[in-house]
């Protein structure tokens, strides 16, 4: 199965490729920009696990998407609808049932879960909510742990999850708690809207750091 970041690389990746199939036409570039398209998708392909939850083989999938893209001609609406068909080898983000979202925030009094179906959790990276009562933002991770922090304030930044520049909020997390009542505070910017976020992933690499930022020490 595909990851739904790695499915948001191999999209990124798409949409590029088909920007070059049409402003480009020097037909040597077009084809060196495919050959590094195929190979990144490739070995996205290899990383993942060889078999979908539908029995198809995600390598041969892949490289059927491969040979799909292969194609000068090829519009967005094409592509958006290739994609559309990939997505099914993408795994969902497995969500928690109640009980186990409130053991996961256990420090938190009366937590308030959001509604749920709304969310295409072949989307989900991270499922996260805001609870505008309490200036928090919930989030809660593909293995189950729970982290919740203060966000303030909006502005124009690069997020630290998702890499890319959008409409940030400062999210602040509890790392450090003493005995004598004093406490340490740790955090950064990050997305204001978390399910825009997820779909901006690319990369799990800037949501493990920001959680090694924020995890209790």
């Amino acid at each position: 199965m595909l990851k739904p970041y790695e499915y948001n690389r191999i999209k990124y990746l798409t949409f590029d490729l088909v920007n070059v199939y049409h402003s480009v036409n020097d037909k040597s570039t077009v084809e060196a920009v495919y050959a590094q398209v195929a190979t990144e998708i490739l070995q996205i392909a290899e990383n993942a696990d060889l078999v979908s939850e539908n029995n198809l083989s995600v390598k041969v999938a892949i490289q059927e998407y491969l040979s799909a893209i292969d194609n000068p001609k090829l519009s967005r609406e094409q592509a958006e609808k290739l994609l559309t068909e990939l997505k099914t080898l993408v795994e969902a983000f497995h969500l928690p049932s109640e009980a186990q979202m409130k053991k996961a925030f256990k420090k938190v009094k009366k937590l308030k879960i959001p509604a749920t179906s709304q969310w295409d959790l072949r989307d989900v990276t991270y499922f996260a909510w805001n609870e505008v009562s309490s200036s928090r933002k919930y989030l809660l991770t593909a293995d189950g742990r729970g982290f919740y922090g203060s966000i303030s304030g909006s502005m124009k930044n690069i997020c630290a999850i998702c890499q890319k520049t959008s409409i940030v909020t400062q999210f602040l997390a509890t790392t450090k708690r003493g005995a004598d009542g004093t406490y340490t505070k740790n955090g950064t910017y990050i997305c204001l809207d978390s399910e825009q976020c997820n779909q901006q992933i690319q990369a799990k690499e800037g949501l493990d750091h920001f959680l090694e930022i924020i995890k209790e020490k």
